[in-house]
């Protein structure tokens, strides 16, 4: 690999530098420290998609951060934030900066029910600690490891627990700009301690800093958020309805969501919930399931289970919560599906419905711990692997589940895999994610389920122009927002441009800026 003798120059002097204003144990350019950042998101299979950063950081003061970036600007180096959580898809920056050290639970708010905390602060820390207050946080099915700023702030992710009501779970921001100066958002710009996007005459600008898929540019660096928080209640409730199609899930759960009766609705398919059963339970049953899979089209359930199900979260008094346990089943009937009874869940789908139970209804996904987290199970066959994102109104989806699922099948000899959909604020639309299994250790295998799912990505875009495939920038990224979007390339180039005039914000493809007076390339190592 060939690299600038004036680029090993820069390195080293950042390297020192670094090293005095951090500490050296903060700072590495170790090839193991850095090889170990290579894999994509930091535990999903499709990866690696690159090489590793230069230099690993991880500072633990804002204004260690802000000398980071000073010094990137001085030696026209690239720079990364990254945090448990914040998902992003490469890591091939000079200087990767871990925020994991800057761990600091600034506030907790019951009153204005909101939190204030740095990138480190991780679910397991700051769960028990709201608990205490009677309050909970959103956190969908990841490990209680992530961070919630990397993954509600950062990456501003909607795949959590009270996205039925409000998706975007972030009240403000601070910001390392990437001149070095901070820049906060909403009412704490003008330096009020009470934060909320609400003030009056001040544009909200969260989502420019909500880059960390990489499918837009980096336009700052996240050192606090403000994140919302819920009250446990008096009482909650979790009904689960079992319907004999994805149509019928769906409205259901849209239903419910539309008419405000819980925080979240998802559909599960029948693949999901056994495969989630079954690695619970271990043992044959694992096996039947896979033979079972090999063997059977996707429109047929294993052992008598319902095609979808779909279950709601909601929370309240006591009167309030039965009545919306009423309305759940009257409406699950007229739809043609049912709320099923203990009875029955208890003898399908135990350790599922216990599982559901602990994270959704008891709220506390700390009760037990996640070795057996669905992104865990089996090691080879990954469901989070080459998950396959589309966003889109359920009538799209809808029509979507059956022909991906045609499509899986007779193009590509794919047995049954497993899905969910998950509601956004109010029904307005909804979330659909396949799951495809991938073998780490395979590398022919992990490349040709990557392939094939850029390929029904594609087949989607092509299809369903309405349904919007999510995802970094492997799946078109920012290429295709700045190629394809009404504008909102060219206007995100400009705001780069005055933002990070020397592009020191690591963009996947970029093209390493380098002055052209600079010295020969020589050949490393």
């Amino acid at each position: 690999m060939a690299k600038s003798a004036s680029f090993e120059s820069r390195k080293a002097r950042a390297f020192k530098e670094l090293a005095a204003c951090l500490g050296e144990e903060n700072v590495s350019e170790n090839p193991a420290v850095r090889s170990s950042y290579r894999w994509s998101w930091g535990f999903v299979a499709v990866a690696p998609y690159g090489k590793g950063p230069e230099l690993v950081v991880m500072p633990r003061t804002v204004e260690h951060v802000q000398e980071i970036v000073r010094l990137a600007n001085k030696e026209k180096l690239t720079v990364l934030p990254i945090c448990a959580g914040s998902l992003t898809p490469s890591f091939e920056a000079d200087i990767l900066i871990d925020m994991m050290k800057m761990d600091r639970i600034i506030k907790i708010d019951p009153e204005s029910s909101y939190v204030v905390l740095e990138p480190g602060v991780t679910y397991n820390r700051l769960i028990p600690l709201l608990r205490k207050e009677g309050y909970t946080i959103a956190i969908g099915s990841f490990p209680p490891t992530f961070s919630p700023v990397g993954n509600l702030a950062v990456q501003q992710g909607f795949n959590h627990n009270f996205s039925g009501r409000v998706s975007n779970q972030t009240l403000g921001l601070e910001i390392v700009m990437l001149d070095g100066s901070l820049l906060r958002t909403g009412t704490a710009s003008m330096g009020s301690d009470y934060w909320s996007p609400q003030a009056g005459g001040v544009p909200d600008i969260r989502g420019l800093f909500a880059t960390s898929l990489q499918a837009t540019p980096l336009m700052g660096i996240v050192t606090k958020a403000a994140i919302r928080i819920w009250p446990l209640m008096e009482a909650s409730g979790l009904p689960i309805g079992g319907f004999d199609t994805f149509a019928k899930a769906v409205k259901f759960s849209k239903t419910v969501t539309q008419s405000c009766l819980g925080d979240q609705s998802m559909v599960w398919n029948w693949v999901l919930t056994a495969m989630t059963e079954s690695h619970i339970k271990g043992s044959k049953d694992h096996i039947d399931l896979l033979t079972h899979r090999m063997t059977a089209d996707y429109t047929e359930p294993y052992k008598g289970l319902y095609y979808c199900y779909a279950w709601t979260q909601f929370r309240g008094y006591k009167e309030q919560v039965d009545c919306n346990l009423k309305l759940c089943e009257r409406i699950a009937k007229e739809i043609g599906g049912k709320i099923l009874g203990n009875e029955e869940l208890g003898n399908t789908i135990p350790n599922c419905w216990k599982s559901w139970k602990r994270d959704y209804k008891d709220f506390d996904p700390l009760a037990e711990k996640r070795e057996k987290h669905m992104w865990s199970y089996m090691g080879g066959e990954r469901p989070g692997g080459g998950s396959a994102y589309f966003n889109g109104s359920t009538d799209d989806l809808i029509k979507l589940e059956d022909a991906f699922n045609r499509t899986l099948r007779d193009k590509y000899n794919q047995n049954p895999q497993p899905y969910y959909v998950r509601m956004f604020e109010g029904g307005t639309g909804a979330h659909l994610r396949y799951m495809l299994p991938v073998d780490a250790m395979d590398e022919y295998h992990r490349k040709r389920v990557t392939k094939m799912r850029e390929e029904m990505s594609s087949w989607v875009n092509d299809n369903f122009p309405n349904i919007h495939v999510a995802g970094g920038y492997k799946r078109g990224g920012y290429k295709k927002v700045e190629t394809h979007s009404i504008g909102m390339g060219s206007a995100l180039n400009r705001i780069r441009d005055a933002l990070d005039p020397n592009h020191v914000g690591f963009l996947p493809g970029e093209k390493r800026l380098e002055p052209d007076e600079e010295g020969k390339a020589v050949t490393a190592g």
